[in-house]
C-alpha cells in the first residue's frame, strides 16, 4: 500500500501542479446540458458517496405577487404597453376591456377601421365565435342560449382559445387561409411560447387574463398598440340610434334564449314514453307558431328597423355628442365598426330566425 502524504508534500504538489501560491485557479461551469457530459461527471464522484439532497425553488406565489413580477419584467425589457399610458388612458382601456367581447370588437373596429375593416368578417364569424366557444367551455356551459358573453377569458383557457383557433384553421375548408384574411391568421407557435407572449405581450393590464381587445392588439399589432387605440377611442361616443339599434338587438337575443329553452325542454320530454311524450312531440311541432315565436319575429322586425334607421343616419359618419347628451364634445373616430356589426349580427339571426 502506497504511504499516505503529508499535508505539507500535498500542498507543495498543488503548488507546483497550479505554478505558485499565489496563481488563481479558473471557475469552471458545473451545469451539464447532455447526458454523455451528466454520465462522465457522476463517474467521477466516489462511489458510496452521499449526495446532499437540494428542494426544488417554491414557484407557487400569489397571483398578485405574479402580476407584479410579470408587469416588472415586462418593463425592464421595453415590452409594457401600460408604461406608455396614462392614468386616465390605463383607466379608459380596463373600461372598455370589461364589456362584453362584441363591444370590445366593436371599439376596436371603430378605432381601426380603415386598418382593418376588410378582416371585419372574420373577426365576427372566427375569433369572436371561438372566444365565446372557450369561455362557454370554462363555464361548463353547453346551449348557446344558456350563455351570456363574457369580458375575458383565464390565462389558461386564453391558451386554450389559441389551440381551438389554430385547430380551426388547420382543419377549415372555408378560405379563412386565403391571402385576404393574412393578417388575422396567428403565428404558430409552441405552447411553451404562446405562454411566454401571452403572458409578456397579449396581457397588456397585467391582470392574468386574456380580454377580446387584447387579443385584437396583438393580433394586428402591425399598426395597433393600446395607446394609439386609447387616443383614437377615448373621446368617441356611441350616437344614440346606434345604442338603440344595438339594445334592439339584445332584445332579440333575450327572445331567442326563451325560444330555444322552451325547444330544448320540449324535445327532451318528447323522448318520454306515453302521454307526456306525445304532448310534448305535438307541442314541438306547433313552436314555430307559438307567442314565443311571434315575439321573436317581432322583436326581429324591430331591431331591422332600428338597425336600418342608423345605418342611414349615421352610418360612416363620427358622432360628436353634446354635454347636453353627457358626451365629451369631442369628435375621434368613426362608426363604421358599430355600423358593419350591427348590420352582420342582424343578418345572422334574420338567416337563423327570420321567416322563411
Amino acid at each position: 500500500m502506497a504511504e499516505r502524504k503529508t499535508t505539507a508534500e500535498r500542498k507543495k504538489l498543488f503548488e507546483s501542479i497550479s505554478g505558485g501560491s499565489s496563481t488563481k485557479m479558473k471557475k469552471v461551469n458545473t451545469q451539464v446540458h447532455d447526458g454523455m457530459a451528466r454520465s462522465k461527471t457522476l463517474a467521477t464522484v466516489k462511489k458510496g458517496t452521499k449526495l446532499r439532497e437540494t428542494k426544488k425553488p417554491n414557484t407557487d406565489l400569489p397571483q398578485h405577487q405574479k402580476v407584479a413580477f410579470r408587469k416588472a419584467r415586462a418593463e425592464a425589457k421595453g415590452q409594457s404597453f401600460v408604461e406608455k399610458l396614462d392614468k386616465e388612458g390605463l383607466a379608459f382601456f380596463n373600461e372598455v376591456a370589461a364589456k362584453p367581447f362584441s363591444e370590445q370588437a366593436v371599439a376596436f373596429l371603430n378605432a381601426y377601421w380603415g386598418e382593418v375593416g376588410n378582416q371585419a368578417e372574420f373577426i365576427y364569424s372566427v375569433a369572436w365565435d371561438k372566444f365565446k366557444y372557450a369561455d362557454m367551455h370554462a363555464r361548463g356551459i353547453n346551449y348557446v342560449h344558456r350563455y351570456k358573453q363574457g369580458c375575458h377569458l383565464e390565462f389558461d383557457i386564453g391558451l386554450y382559445f389559441y389551440e381551438q383557433l389554430c385547430k380551426f384553421l388547420d382543419e377549415t375548408k372555408e378560405g379563412w387561409k386565403s391571402e385576404q384574411y393574412a393578417p388575422s391568421l396567428p403565428e404558430m407557435m409552441t405552447a411553451i411560447k404562446r405562454k411566454k407572449e401571452l403572458r409578456d405581450k397579449v396581457d397588456v393590464n397585467f391582470d392574468g387574463k386574456v380580454s377580446m381587445l387584447e387579443y385584437l392588439l396583438y393580433q394586428y399589432r402591425a399598426f395597433a398598440n393600446p395607446a394609439d387605440f386609447v387616443t383614437r377611442a377615448m373621446n368617441h361616443d356611441e350616437h344614440p340610434e346606434i345604442r338603440k339599434a344595438r339594445l334592439a338587438l339584445e332584445k332579440v337575443n333575450e327572445k331567442i334564449a326563451a325560444y330555444e329553452a322552451e325547444k330544448q325542454r320540449l324535445t327532451t320530454n318528447a323522448k318520454k314514453p306515453g302521454v307526456p311524450g306525445l304532448r310534448a312531440k305535438n307541442l314541438l311541432a306547433q313552436l314555430d307558431a307559438s307567442p314565443l315565436w311571434e315575439a321573436l319575429q317581432k322583436a326581429l322586425i324591430t331591431a331591422e328597423a332600428a338597425v336600418r334607421i342608423a345605418t342611414r343616419k349615421f352610418g360612416g359618419k363620427a358622432y360628436k355628442a353634446g354635454k347636453s347628451e353627457g358626451g365629451s364634445g369631442k369628435a375621434i373616430g368613426r362608426d363604421e365598426g358599430s355600423i358593419w356589426w350591427l348590420n352582420r349580427d342582424l343578418a345572422e339571426k334574420k338567416k337563423k330566425y327570420g321567416r322563411k
